[in-house]
């Protein structure tokens, strides 16, 4: 018998403070950008994964005031079976 597992879904990064900053542009609860926000469910496991590690990046350059953003993942075709970019 083959050793199945269950893939385990990215968890989101929303922690339920859901505002822009109008000077980064990011979520000030997430550091997500407006586009991976509203694309999130959009992203395949992979691009979501990116989208966390971008978000990891964003936070070190608040946190240290070095660096430049990591740039958005942008707008995405979605998984979802017969979906027209942008429903």
């Amino acid at each position: 018998m083959k050793n199945a597992t269950t893939p385990i879904a990215v968890r989101s990064p929303c922690v339920k403070v859901c505002q822009m900053d109008p000077v980064t542009q990011l979520c000030l609860g997430c550091c997500r950008t407006q586009e991976e926000r509203d694309w999130w469910v959009a992203y395949s496991d992979a691009q979501q994964r990116e989208v966390l590690q971008r978000c990891d990046q964003r936070r070190e350059v608040l946190t240290s005031g070095k660096g430049e953003f990591a740039p958005s993942m942008g707008i995405v075709e979605s998984r979802r079976k017969g979906a027209q970019p942008g429903s």
